[in-house]
């Protein structure tokens, strides 16, 4: 199955409304997805989905048998948005959905017009998935209002799902500076801050995805449910820091010190530690598929 979908399907939007594929508006994809099972298909994706009504999403890999979870939504410019909590780094992907001529087949595309999956739709949750209760408070699209029997026209379109709220970060200062003004600047600094000394600081919660903290002294800083997807921790000082179920896919931490930090149930995947001291790290109950650099 996965060679068929891959092999006839259309590879741009341009080639597959040649063919006679339609494209799907707000509430087609609602009607499809919501409360429904995809079987979504790539070369190397092969996954079955099970969109709630309420925004959680449910999936599982056909071949490896891996579970995953997250939310979905659907944009006003008549896109479906897919946000795994791990798989993909956790990053928020939008489609433009198509359905094929004459078949009850769909295409979803990328925003650069080339297709992502092919995908088929059962009624309900026909793989018996198990269901999450969706977290955060995010904003949401055009699902919202379609689960209400409205027309969705009047919302907005947003570039990206937006991340649940963060927790201000606070450091110890001994500034006299207010406690407001603290937490404001280290937010932001935190973004941006090679070298940057923020030891036994509180940065828990922290937004910090892509952030450049090379070279940093986060010595026993508290990093716990911070959000450092793909940052740069290259040579940073995280001895005795405390990371408990941190977000860490693909983060740099080539030559990072590791030494006596917590990293209890964080997301590891496709990190790299390759010349990191870790000695004496706890790693127990990470994820680590694909991390460098772990022994």
């Amino acid at each position: 199955m996965l060679v068929f979908l891959s092999g006839c399907a259309a590879s741009t939007i341009d080639s597959a409304v040649q063919k006679g594929a339609t494209a799907l508006n707000t509430q087609d994809i609602f009607s499809l997805v919501s409360n429904n099972t995809l079987h979504l298909v790539s070369s190397d994706f092969d996954a079955y989905l099970f969109f709630s009504e309420n925004g959680a999403l449910s999936a599982k890999s056909v071949v490896a048998n891996n579970l995953d979870y997250g939310s979905w939504d659907i944009k006003s410019d008549d896109k479906i948005c897919i946000n795994y909590s791990v798989w993909y780094y956790g990053d928020v992907n939008c489609y433009t959905t198509y359905k094929e001529a004459g078949k009850d087949q769909y295409l979803l595309f990328t925003d650069n017009g080339s297709l992502a999956y092919s995908a088929s739709a059962s009624a309900g949750n026909s793989k018996h998935l198990k269901i999450r209760s969706k977290k955060g408070t995010k904003t949401v699209f055009v699902r919202s209002s379609l689960s209400k029997g409205e027309t969705g026209e009047s919302v907005s379109s947003t570039s990206n799902v937006s991340a649940p709220a963060v927790e201000p970060v606070v450091t110890n200062s001994g500034s006299g500076a207010t406690q407001e003004e603290v937490k404001h600047t280290v937010k932001h600094m935190a973004q941006d801050c090679p070298g940057c000394n923020f030891e036994d600081g509180d940065l828990r919660k922290a937004n910090l995805i892509e952030a450049n903290l090379k070279g940093a002294n986060l010595r026993g800083v508290d990093l716990s449910r911070a959000n450092l997807r793909r940052a740069n921790l290259e040579g940073a000082d995280l001895s005795g820091a405390t990371l408990l179920s941190t977000n860490l896919p693909g983060a740099n931490l080539k030559n990072a010190n590791l030494s006596g930090a917590d990293l209890t149930g964080s997301n590891l995947i496709r990190a790299d530690f390759t010349g990191a001291d870790l000695n004496n790290v706890i790693l127990d109950n990470t994820l680590q598929e694909g991390a460098k650099g772990l022994k």
